[in-house]
């Protein structure tokens, strides 16, 4: 299906105009040419809303072209990469860790075999922005990795997607990727910092952190690059370059704040929602605390136990943010952001594990 174009669409329409076509060969064409047309009203719509929708699960505010308005499916492209000449004892979640430090790899698919189901050596490893994939076809390529050496290249349809125009970046953004997990965003604020007046500072978290620094001037974000990517931050090298892909890069709003790694799944107790819902009280008023627990399809989530404060008011889940983040709580040391009011609805609609204070 993704071999519908522009070019397709003029083709079938010409084929009308094509002189000696028996009636049976023009009911074929007429017939291909609605089959076309009906695709493109709703297969195509449907991928990509979906697109916007898995997009949609990330921390708010971390995919500015989409925030733009950029096509779903051409974004997609631009974030994907292919990996060959890779050995066939790896398997794709070794791959996929492999390529994480330069971003959150949202899906690797290796080519298989059909008869012994082994891949074939090469696929494609795919991420959520373009910094990322741009990051890992600069570093990547001719590296090894399982005593191979890698080839990494652009798919089919790049080209094409580029060529559909995307918005131009801003010199004054940074794309920041293999933040150690223990690294705040303040904190990562506060770092970049020493380039420049830091105007925005976006981190999500995923097996390392990522995301986007806005310098309030463009001369700070080129030295802040050339300085920082391959520095050693709490022993994990950062991948730091320039954007490639423009768009809104506001901080993200959202009256929910989620918790991470607060307690054990067999720690969960009918005390945990209140207790949480007296300390986050301190940023303001709460109207109600979900303890959520993850199921296997909840990738987004990046713990077992989750736990969702829903604030009356954006600034008080902002503060709470601050408060929790990096907080410890009965020895474990607790990861806070904002999270998406649809998902999180959608999430904890039949949870029972529900405190209103």
């Amino acid at each position: 299906m993704s071999g519908h174009t522009a070019e397709t669409d003029e083709a079938l329409a010409s084929a009308g105009e094509i002189s000696g076509l028996t009636a049976e060969q023009q009911g074929r064409v007429d017939r291909a040419r609605a089959y076309a047309q009906e695709l493109q009203e709703t297969v195509f719509k449907e991928i990509a809303e979906a697109e916007r929708r898995r997009i949609g699960q990330l921390p708010l505010g971390m995919v500015p072209g989409l925030a733009a308005g950029m096509d779903a499916r051409d974004l997609s492209v631009m974030s994907r990469l292919y990996v060959g000449s890779v050995n066939f004892e790896l398997s794709e979640e070794l791959v996929a860790r492999a390529f994480s430090e330069f971003g959150q790899v949202r899906s690797v698919s290796m080519a298989k075999d059909a008869g012994s189901g082994r891949h074939k050596g090469f696929g494609f490893v795919e991420y959520y922005v373009p910094e990322a994939a741009m990051l890992a076809m600069e570093t990547m390529n001719g590296t090894m990795l399982g005593g191979r050496q890698l080839k990494i290249g652009r798919p089919n349809g790049y080209d094409a997607a580029v060529a559909r125009g995307f918005p131009k970046p801003p010199r004054e953004r940074i794309y920041v990727a293999n933040v150690n997990g223990d690294v705040s965003q303040d904190a990562l604020r506060e770092i970049f910092a020493a380039f420049g007046n830091v105007t925005k500072c976006l981190l999500a978290k995923d097996r390392q952190g990522w995301g986007f620094i806005e310098y309030e001037q463009a001369q700070a974000a080129e030295q802040a690059a050339a300085a920082m990517n391959g520095l050693a931050l709490a022993n994990v090298l950062l991948r730091v370059r320039a954007c490639v892909v423009g768009g809104p890069l506001g901080e993200p709003k959202s009256k929910v704040v989620v918790l991470y790694n607060v307690v054990e799944r067999s720690q969960v107790d009918d005390e945990l929602p209140s207790d949480m819902a007296e300390e986050g009280l301190k940023c303001g008023r709460i109207t109600k605390v979900v303890v959520h627990l993850a199921e296997e399809s909840d990738q987004d989530l990046q713990s077992q136990v989750c736990v969702f404060l829903l604030y009356a008011e954006e600034e008080a889940a902002d503060k709470a943010v601050r408060l929790f983040d990096g907080r410890w709580f009965g020895g474990r040391k607790i990861s806070a952001s904002l999270f998406d009011m649809d998902r999180f609805l959608f999430l904890t609609s039949t949870d029972t594990m529900v405190f209103v204070p």
